[in-house]
């Protein structure tokens, strides 16, 4: 195994085509997408390969130690880790919570088991740079499904979306021959009974081929048996407009990140992983050499030649030792002069590199996850000494970026959810009505962990009052910590709260 040959065909096989490609790593649906976004989706696909565990032509030669998932997974789990709150509110400027919609849409919501559609959602936008969801009507019920970016692309229109694509691809007897089922959800317009010019959302479901990088839209009349069989059975309807009974399209984008540092063209996320894939690779394949080694370094046993059995077999004889038997016979003169039993059977062991395999795994793991945006303490790496004021650079390295993902999320969860009420109420929402989302903190403050290291660090005088309250309360603005301060010194007679520059920043006192 060499770590430059190995790294060459990835890095050669990364977005290659296929006669020139080690490693396929081009989605086979790639003709479908806009040209102005292939390159995008070229990357998601990888990223999302990586977030899922196993990356074809990868990690059927190298181990995979999980690092990408657990970044994705870890990230999503800050922010669905506990149900989301979910109000309405009236439209009289009151801001008065209804509690009849509220209980409606929540119990709507429960039986549709969104609180787990949720965690997928960030998973996906985690692991690909976005995801989808989109409203089906079933059964005269709405119900949100959720969509990779394997599964949905969108053409935008002044960079906002203006036509949603969502495909998947149709079970096919031939490998060779590529048929997806594609549904276009978009903005028509049409003269109502009045003569007034309206407008809502459509839903048009087409079938297309690829060949080679064609794609061609296929008739309902020329369809193979086995894909116009798929048709019937799902009852689908092809190439007919049908009213999803809204004003907006009913499918929501939901990106990773409000900005794409390299596709800084497109409104699309960009994934968690999408900068540290070299890292992953390298966590891997570092974890492949520490498991063989450990395979290479196991008691092995020496046998003298008297103890081997032969055993007879069609391509020659074979021998065989069974070290885990328990009794020996020794034959007459079996032992050689001066020997002894002890001396026909000898265990060796190799010595395992333990310690550094696993300080390299974790150093590029440790990269992996700082190039991802989190703070590496978050995955229990990098366990260094920090000094007081550092403490919330650190915290805040992951809960910087799961606030903006939170402030995302929520705009494009608010949408869904209107949309969501508005045909449970069969149509009769009040169009002011608004749908207010929070996300509770799944993380709560370890009390013991807190108060010891409040106790170090008044002992070592190495922590202000000030930043105690931080520590305490972290949501506070400085205007509430300066109250508590003050209080805090009144409380204790210490007097006022002394100036930092002027006695040399020995503002720990009475800490």
């Amino acid at each position: 195994m060499s770590v430059w040959s190995m790294l060459t065909r990835f890095v050669k096989s990364v977005f290659s085509n296929k006669e020139d490609a080690d490693i396929d790593l081009i989605p086979s649906y790639l003709p479908m997408i806009p040209e102005s976004q292939k390159e995008y989706y070229k990357s998601a696909h990888l990223t999302s390969m990586w977030a899922s565990g196993y990356v074809q032509g990868i990690h059927n030669k190298l181990m995979n130690s999980g690092t990408g998932n657990e970044i994705v997974v870890v990230g999503a789990e800050y922010i669905s880790g506990k149900p989301l709150g979910v109000k309405v509110v009236t439209s009289d400027n009151s801001d008065k919570v209804d509690e009849g919609l509220t209980k409606q849409l929540k119990e709507a919501l429960r039986i549709d088991k969104f609180d787990k559609k949720n965690v997928k959602i960030t998973e996906l936008a985690g692991g690909g740079g976005v995801a989808a969801a989109k409203i089906n009507i079933i059964n005269g019920i709405p119900s949100v499904s959720v969509h990779s970016v394997d599964q949905f692309w969108i053409d935008f229109k002044n960079g906002v979306p203006e036509r949603f694509n969502f495909f998947e691809e149709i079970p096919n007897a031939n490998a060779y021959d590529k048929y997806f089922l594609v549904e276009t959800r978009e903005i028509k317009s049409w003269s109502n009974k009045t003569g007034k010019t309206a407008q809502g959302g459509f839903s048009t479901y087409s079938v297309c081929k690829i060949v080679g990088d064609d794609v061609k839209p296929i008739q309902e009349e020329a369809l193979p048996d086995t894909i116009a069989k798929h048709i019937r059975e799902n009852e689908i309807q092809l190439n007919k407009p049908i009213s999803i009974g809204l004003s907006s399209l009913g499918a929501y984008l939901i990106n990773n990140t409000p900005t794409n540092s390299r596709f800084t063209h497109l409104e699309l996320g960009e994934s968690d992983l999408s900068h540290c894939i070299n890292f992953l690779f390298a966590v891997d394949y570092v974890f492949t050499i520490y498991m063989r080694e450990g395979e290479k370094t196991k008691t092995k046993v020496a046998a003298t030649e008297r103890m081997f059995m032969k055993e007879k077999g069609k391509r020659g004889d074979k021998w065989s030792v069974d070290a885990d038997e328990d009794y020996f016979m020794i034959l007459k003169g079996s032992l050689d002069p001066g020997t002894t039993l002890k001396d026909t059977l000898q265990f060796i062991q190799g010595e395992f590199r333990d310690q550094s395999y696993r300080e390299t795994m974790e150093y590029f793991a440790q990269k992996a996850v700082t190039k991802s945006g989190y703070n590496p303490n978050t995955f229990n790496l990098g366990n260094r000494d920090v000094k007081a004021t550092e403490i919330y650079s650190l915290r805040d390295a992951t809960m910087r970026k799961i606030d903006k993902k939170k402030q995302i999320i929520q705009n494009e969860y608010e949408a869904l959810m209107w949309d969501f009420l508005y045909l449970l109420t069969d149509r009769k929402l009040d169009s002011n009505t608004r749908i207010i989302v929070e996300f509770p903190d799944p993380m709560s403050t370890n009390l013991s962990e807190l108060s010891s290291t409040l106790n170090n660090m008044t002992s070592a005088q190495a922590m202000s009052v000030e930043e105690k309250v931080k520590m305490i309360h972290p949501k506070w603005d400085d205007k509430q910590v300066q109250e508590e301060v003050n209080r805090i010194y009144k409380e204790n007679d210490i007097g006022e709260v002394p100036d930092p520059e002027a006695i040399g920043g020995a503002e720990t006192r009475g800490g």
